[in-house]
């Protein structure tokens, strides 16, 4: 077993810095950019102030360089390792922290939302978090609770507690019960860095009232033996239907390098 296998194993997440070059993420945040120019488009998510960007959904699905993200070997090799076969991508966000702005997160499972509304029956999946731009203690980064992917929650109700979205957020007896067992960590590093996390581990960020943004894509791969049972209850547009889905094959290390403008 791996270093990064065994880390996963014991507290739900193995995070790698630099595993995107400045020039790679750089691909990225330009094609970011372009896309997010007209707000309007179909999976943009604003904050409560109805102007600074959150979120925006699945761009892989019309963008060639997050296409080719979601294949790059660098990303789809270690998650086969972690979950032992292929994989789709089941869902890809970009949360957008911007400075002085950016809004919270809430503690969080991702599964009881994946399993509830989206009717995945097990969670034979992992996230890709990768980092957009240098993440700090300032910026908001990422908490995480180490061990708690172990935790079987309730499915808890939704809320738009902490979001402008409706999430299905922990309770804070169980937040409480298992930071006191686990303790928190905020991985910080430099963009193009990526924590691969299991998707029941607790987690949730603060605010950014710093001066720098924390862009951060949470990319969602399932086993493709554990598609949907069942259509999402979600948008299609946060939500694809994987229905037809087919394993990704990795295309060649420089994917992201060889990009025509």
């Amino acid at each position: 077993m791996s270093a990064s296998h065994s880390d996963y194993s014991e507290v739900g997440h193995t995070f790698r810095l630099n595993v995107f070059s400045d020039a790679e993420v750089a691909v990225i945040n330009t094609e970011f950019d372009r896309i997010v120019a007209d707000q309007r488009r179909t999976g943009t998510v604003l904050e409560k102030d109805g102007r600074t960007l959150r979120s925006v959904f699945n761009l892989h699905l019309s963008s060639d360089v997050f296409e080719r993200l979601v294949r790059h070997p660098r990303l789809l090799h270690t998650v086969e390792q972690l979950l032992g076969e292929q994989v789709y991508a089941f869902q890809l966000v970009v949360n957008a922290k911007m400075p002085f702005n950016g809004d919270m997160w809430y503690w969080h499972q991702d599964y009881p939302t994946y399993r509830a509304d989206d009717n995945i029956a097990t969670c034979q999946m992992v996230n890709a978090l990768i980092f957009l731009d240098d993440v700090n203690q300032f910026n908001g980064p990422l908490m995480v609770v180490p061990g708690s992917h172990r935790l079987e929650s309730d499915w808890p109700d939704e809320s738009t507690k902490g979001t402008s979205y409706k999430i299905r957020y922990s309770d804070n007896d169980v937040i409480e019960d298992e930071i006191r067992r686990g303790g928190i960590v905020a991985p910080t590093g430099p963009a193009g860095s990526v924590l691969f996390m299991h998707p029941n581990v607790l987690h949730g960020s603060g605010s950014n009232l710093s001066p720098w943004r924390r862009r951060m894509i949470s990319l969602t791969y399932n086993a493709i033996s554990n598609k949907a049972t069942a259509p999402t209850l979600r948008s299609r547009d946060v939500v694809p239907d994987d229905t037809d889905a087919q394993p990704l094959q990795a295309l060649a290390d420089d994917c992201l390098s060889t990009v025509v403008g």
